[in-house]
């Protein structure tokens, strides 16, 4: 695989076309798919590294890609990469520098972090990740605004937290899912190993600890903790887009966000229903609204200019 072409499509410039291409050829094997990520990764550090893109600037807008020239990207990752190497000593022996960074995920797209302290983080559509570039307090904070998936790695004593808009999530080595988007009133967090903890950005709320195979929910400004019954729903990072018993209106919504289109439900009696399925993001909002059509009944517009879909 061309190497402009992937990252052509990690700037969102690829069409859908060159889009299935890249993705068939990443699932067609193990090795095609650690290049992919190597090659993510390698995107990834440049943004944060080169002075002349900036993923602060991405960050900002989230409601387009950013258009950078794949051409000179591959100039500066030339320029960047022999930076580093010659600066690495400069950079690692500054214990007191703690310069932040973004790196955000573009709709319809995952990407894959690697932390200063090995600390892996998955982000999912439109999901931005804050953190520093070492982390040199007693505390590894990073900020996040969107889904993540973290493996956090053990460092002695030193607690890792990610920041979100109402709560805070504390661990000092896990593996833990949280979806906060700060445009969303919804909030949850599952843990799938190690222990967390939960605390409001009001410390007069309650801390609450989480055990493996348990989640915590925001339902109407509490926190209510249920049972992971179905771990399907973290296969996001694998592009599958899983729903167990998901009401109907919270499943549009969650399409409206990895597929960044809007979405209207004029048919009141769809509110009811809480459908089940699995569905891949590479074939689109269009063929998983279809599959919803057999079991459910309704019909859908779609205005390609407005970037607009009508349930009715």
């Amino acid at each position: 695989m061309e190497k402009e072409l992937l990252y052509k499509y990690f700037s969102g410039e690829a069409n859908p076309v060159e889009e299935k291409e890249i993705i068939d050829w990443a699932e067609s094997s193990s090795e095609n798919y650690r290049m992919y990520l190597k090659e993510r990764e390698f995107w990834n550090a440049v943004l944060v590294n080169s002075a002349e893109i900036s993923t602060r600037e991405i960050a900002d807008t989230k409601k387009r890609p950013a258009k950078i020239n794949i051409r000179q990207f591959t100039m500066i990752a030339a320029s960047v990469a022999l930076l580093v190497f010659f600066l690495y000593p400069l950079i690692s022996s500054d214990k007191h520098s703690e310069e932040w960074q973004s790196v955000w995920a573009p709709p319809g797209q995952r990407t894959r972090i690697v932390l200063n302290d090995s600390t892996v983080v998955w982000l999912n559509s439109q999901s931005t990740l804050t953190f520093p570039s070492v982390f040199n307090s007693n505390i590894r904070k990073v900020k996040l605004d969107g889904e993540g998936y973290f493996e956090v790695k053990k460092r002695g004593e030193k607690t890792f937290v990610v920041q979100t808009s109402h709560y805070d999530i504390s661990v000092l080595g896990t593996s833990f899912n949280v979806f906060a988007y700060e445009n969303k009133a919804a909030f949850e967090t599952s843990l799938l190993e190690g222990s967390v903890e939960i605390s409001h950005k009001n410390k007069n709320i309650p801390v609450v600890r989480l055990s493996p195979n348990e989640r915590i929910t925001a339902i109407d400004g509490r926190l209510v903790k249920s049972k992971i019954h179905n771990f399907d729903h973290f296969r996001w990072r694998d592009g599958l887009i899983c729903f167990d018993g998901e009401p109907f209106e919270s499943m549009m919504e969650k399409f409206s966000l990895y597929f960044d289109i809007s979405i209207k439900i004029e048919n009141p009696a769809l509110l009811e229903y809480c459908p089940t399925g699995k569905f891949r993001h590479s074939d689109g909002i269009e063929h998983a609204l279809n599959v919803l059509k057999r079991d459910l009944r309704f019909t859908y517009s779609r205005n390609h200019e407005n970037d607009e879909i009508v349930i009715r």
